[in-house]
């Protein structure tokens, strides 16, 4: 035997290590199952012969794993076979009576961690070209389509050449553009020059894995600027973004994130007596160990292993300059303990996402843990994010303070309430800025945060409303109110959540009411009181009907929720989810063109209908979506329609780059 059959034969022997039940490396006893597999499994011109079953279970070149179902039965199996540079599938199948139960999938992870564990960098495959949904399967792990193999399998029988680039999930690369050894020894740290980061192939096609940038310049067009532009570009995470090192230079991002953390500013800095400060971030640890508390803040706000951060006094301490420090720079410091530092911040299980799913794109969730009536529970959150990576999104949860993170996404859905005056509105805007698909959409957000912009833009539609004026506390206003009926309601032009919005028995309390809030809004909205036993509220997602519920009023209360029990608690009224079969026509058609004023984005229209007439009170960005409530007749087939809605228009998007490009 050859020296080359040796290591081979090493290799196979040393996978065993991996091969653990319910799998087994296929002996000369699993031939007649296999046999039978195969039969089962492929047409007459697609199967194996007898004499190359045998040899595959005995070659040193190929792998023949065996899966057994839960009952310990021999049900699926899978042959790779070595090259070179790559390893390949040669055929998978699974017993009919065992298909359904993800051994298939099972069977490609196990072929992917052999390959990993042998340090292959790809692993290949054919598939029928006319079997869309298998090669749909194939893609849903990141194999990509390379090309069409004519007459494959037979005459007018062609065949899909697909690949997928494999590595070890665990490993970080560190780029640098000189010379160090600063890396050396790290288990999962892959150290390379931006030179080979820029040309290697290998380096262009891996997705799933985090960049840290450790160059010696950053600015504009400089070497450490396209790392993290073409980490970017890859679908790569990269420390520093891109978005962060354009972040650095402007100071109104630097001063917005640093209000996000005012206060622990202020107690951080609450005994130093000079008016600046300057504190830097080694790998996440602070060169002033009394500040580590701030230091831990600040690496959410700005993810990067070297920073410098600039503190000024001016009545209250303020951030005014931050800094992406070289690890060129830093290296004149205490060699043993800066290392020991990169130690502890590369084996954060933060970094470490999961890498035997490929995943398409990558959501942010918008929450906030703290609200006390967010448009989505727990339960929901939990669906949307199931739904998600169903559908092929790796998703995380985030919150205000992930900010400077919003590049590292492609969709961005924001379930804590909007408005336009706060970090949310922030967001959406950013996320629109960077290309991201973003539900709320901020004109979204800026047209329904504003009850007078919803109510001129409904009424030039000619959509029937309630009796509804807008007063102005500059104007005669005091004469318009003899004119109108009472009770009266009276709205703050930015209301949620029925705060904000207060009924007024007569014209003595409605001026008594609007004094206190003209102290807020020079213009209020003042709507006929319609009472109702229930509003309804009809779900719209990219112009069409999503759900619809009956929100019925808070006990002995005029609103649907009520925030004036004198307990500082919240009261809600009951509810009732409604099959689309079910909801009058006419409620129907006066949301779905209430709606498509504002946009195409995720909308709830309220609507309250009196005798035979149709009345619409509001639209409503960010909408709520609840377990057991919104989601009571569709279930999660809800949030897979939602779900699907950024999936579509990402998939459109790209259309349309590969169009202009």
């Amino acid at each position: 035997m050859s020296s080359d059959n040796h290591e081979i034969q090493d290799n196979i022997k040393s996978i065993d290590s991996i091969i653990q039940p319910p799998f087994s490396i296929a002996e000369k006893s699993d031939i007649k199952f296999l046999k039978e597999l195969e039969k089962e499994s492929f047409e007459e011109y697609r199967r194996e012969s007898n004499d190359t079953i045998r040899r595959s279970i005995t070659s040193d070149n190929q792998i023949v794993i065996v899966a057994k179902d839960a009952e310990g039965i021999r049900s699926g199996s899978i042959t790779l076979r070595k090259y070179k540079r790559k390893i390949r599938i040669m055929s998978i199948a699974v017993k009919r009576n065992a298909q359904g139960k993800n051994l298939g999938k099972a069977l490609l992870e196990k072929a992917i961690e052999c390959g990993r564990f042998l340090e292959f960098k790809r692993l290949t495959l054919e598939a029928d070209a006319n079997d869309n949904r298998l090669i749909r399967w194939y893609e849903s792990f990141g194999f990509e389509q390379v090309r069409i193999l004519e007459n494959y399998y037979g005459p007018k029988k062609h065949a899909i050449k697909m690949e997928l680039f494999i590595h070890d999930p665990n490993k970080y690369i560190a780029v640098t553009d000189f010379d160090t050894d600063f890396f050396d020894g790290f288990d999962n740290v892959i150290g390379v020059r931006a030179t080979d980061y820029f040309e290697d192939e290998k380096y262009q096609h891996v997705k799933d894995v985090r960049v840290f940038n450790f160059c010696a310049k950053y600015k504009y067009q400089s070497v450490g600027y396209y790392v993290s532009l073409l980490a970017l570009a890859r679908n790569q995470v990269a420390y520093p973004s891109a978005g962060l090192l354009r972040d650095i230079d402007n100071y109104k991002v630097i001063k917005s994130i640093g209000e996000e953390i005012d206060e622990l500013i202020q107690e951080s800095f609450s005994t130093i007596s000079e008016n600046e400060i300057t504190v830097n971030s080694y790998f996440g640890k602070s060169d002033i160990p009394e500040f580590q508390k701030l230091i831990n803040s600040l690496k959410n706000l700005y993810p990067s292993p070297l920073m410098r951060y600039h503190f000024v006094k001016r009545g209250t301490w303020s951030m005014n300059r931050i800094k992406v420090l070289a690890l060129k720079e830093t290296l004149n410091l205490d060699y043993d303990l800066l290392k020991s530092y990169a130690r502890e911040y590369f084996s954060d299980k933060r970094f470490i996402r999961s890498s035997l799913k490929r995943y398409k794109y990558y959501m942010a969730i918008l929450v906030d843990p703290d609200e006390k009536l967010p448009p989505s529970d727990k339960e929901a959150l939990d669906r949307f994010g199931k739904a998600a990576e169903l559908i092929g999104f790796y998703v995380e949860y985030i919150t205000k303070k992930d900010f400077s993170r919003i590049p590292e996404f492609d969709a961005l859905f924001i379930r804590t309430t909007t408005n336009v005056n706060d970090y949310t509105y922030d967001f959406s805007r950013y996320a629109y800025a960077e290309g991201l698909v973003v539900i709320d959409d901020p004109w979204s957000i800026l047209r329904c945060a504003n009850k007078i912009y919803l109510f001129e833009a409904l009424r030039n539609a000619k959509v029937n409303m309630p009796g509804t004026w807008v007063i102005n506390c500059k104007s005669k206003y005091k004469n318009k109110l003899r004119n109108l009926s009472y009770p009266l309601i009276l709205k703050l032009p930015d209301s949620a959540f029925s705060a904000g919005v207060y009924k007024v028995r007569d014209e003595t309390e409605c001026l008594e009411k609007l004094k206190e809030m003209f102290k807020r809004s020079e213009l209020i909205v003042a709507q006929e009181y319609m009472p109702t036993e229930y509003d309804w509220r009809i779900g719209i997602l990219d112009g069409r009907f999503l759900y619809a519920c009956k929100y019925y009023m808070a006990k002995n209360h005029w609103q649907i929720v009520s925030w004036e029990n004198g307990a500082g608690d919240i009261d809600e009224g009951g509810y009732e989810s409604v099959d689309e079969s079910d909801v009058p026509q006419k409620v129907l058609d006066a949301a779905l063109k209430s709606a498509s004023i504002i946009g195409d984005g995720l909308y709830g229209v309220d609507i309250k209908v009196k005798g035979r007439d149709v009345y619409v009170i509001e639209v409503n960005d960010n909408p709520n979506i609840d377990h057991m409530v919104e989601d009571a007749v569709d279930g999660d087939n809800l949030y897979k329609k939602i779900i699907l809605s950024f999936y579509n228009r990402l998939e459109s998007n790209t259309k349309i780059l590969r169009t202009i490009c």
